[in-house]
């Protein structure tokens, strides 16, 4: 492969690692950044696709398997900064008599633990507890006032821990009121926010009291409703006294397939709490706008990982699609007619979000790399 003769030479694109009132009634089913490199200097590596060699200031090129050619591979390198999509989270927690005591001081903990987390740096984070201080208060619109305001953190850590009260005193569980309030809430967010992803995340430990004559398929309509409005999942935990069938039709309808279950040890809530980040974080990447009115060619683009954020970047194939990804690094596109974002497959996923140092970088203007 050489690099592109359109192009002639390769822009080099940062994303920085950052952990980044509607109309939903609930009720329907670049930056022209500065040339830094020297367009006529050439990479010096040999080697196969995906090798990369050291250039000069400002930048690297990709040797001979990728930027190889009869131009040696010369490339000037153009800064166009791009972040991964921000995430941001409505907690809705059930402050039901019935969680008091241990389940309430096992949710306290497993929260602070999340809200204090270094891997939750940059995500935003906002809180409502249900039922009101009004017994099977079942209002929609009671709920739809976060109780914390969505913040960043570790920022919001202190207003969010503050908020939770000592022992959970409510009467009832009047899920489909609450939940309404929050998915109304967290679709105005989201459509006042559309590069955030907006997620709710729900922890009860009983069936859903107070909203007669709702059905649990009501409840899961709602979340469904606002998946389909927007894209506002809404992810669900179990604590123990709930019934996980029940918890399973809501997280469907939300769209994350099933209930996470600590119903038989509230102490792995904090556990379940990294997986719901991990999996609601994800690895998607927007891909920048390609400076100086360039256009972006999909198969003249790279992706790259750089190890906590310091060495020779290492070049991530492209796969197809998720399944062509199989058990192997690598990233795809969204959309491979019309690509909007970049996102990385499985493996490669878990390794970058477990860098908290990583430095990823898109590269436009040379033929991709495939797996």
């Amino acid at each position: 492969m050489r690099c592109s003769t359109k192009l002639h030479r390769l822009i080099f694109a940062s994303l920085t690692l950052t952990c980044v009132a509607a109309a939903w009634g609930g009720c329907a089913t670049g930056n022209n950044g500065e040339t830094t490199g020297n367009p006529s200097s050439s990479s010096s590596g040999e080697g196969g696709a995906g090798g990369s060699g050291a250039g000069g200031a400002g930048g690297f090129d990709i040797d001979g398997g990728v930027g190889g050619g009869g131009d040696g591979g010369a490339c000037a390198t153009t800064n166009a900064e791009a972040r991964r999509i921000p995430l941001d989270i409505i907690f809705l927690i059930d402050q039901s008599g019935s969680m008091s005591g241990g389940k309430w001081n096992g949710t306290k903990s497993a929260l602070n633990t999340f809200f204090n987390d270094p891997a939750s740096i940059g995500i935003g984070a906002g809180m409502v507890y249900f039922p009101t201080q009004e017994p099977y208060d079942c209002n929609p619109t009671h709920y739809a006032l976060l109780d914390v305001p969505i913040g960043l953190l570790p920022q919001n850590a202190f207003s969010l821990t503050n908020s939770m009260p000592f022992d959970a005193t409510g009467i009832g569980t009047p899920t489909w009121g609450a939940l309404k309030g929050v998915l109304s809430a967290a679709t105005a967010h989201q459509e006042a926010n559309p590069t955030h992803k907006v997620v709710v995340v729900l922890a009860t430990d009983g069936e859903p009291l107070g909203c007669e004559p709702k059905t649990v398929d009501d409840i899961a309509a709602i979340a469904e409703s606002a998946r389909n409005y927007n894209g506002v999942r809404t992810y669900v935990i179990g604590v123990a006294g709930s019934q996980i069938a029940t918890l399973n039709k809501i997280a469907v309808g939300g769209g994350t397939n099933k209930a996470y279950d600590i119903t038989q040890d509230i102490s792995e809530f904090a556990a379940k709490m990294a997986e719901i980040r991990q999996e609601a974080l994800g690895c998607d990447f927007e891909i920048p706008e390609a400076p100086n009115g360039m256009e972006i060619e999909p198969n003249e683009v790279n992706f790259t990982y750089m190890p906590k954020g310091v060495g020779t970047p290492k070049i991530i194939p492209r796969a197809d699609d998720l399944g062509d990804c199989s058990d192997l690094p690598g990233w795809y596109y969204d959309n491979n007619v019309d690509p909007t974002k970049i996102i990385l497959c499985p493996t490669s996923c878990t390794t970058v979000q477990g860098d908290l140092n990583a430095k990823v970088d898109v590269l436009f203007g040379c033929n991709s790399v495939l797996n």
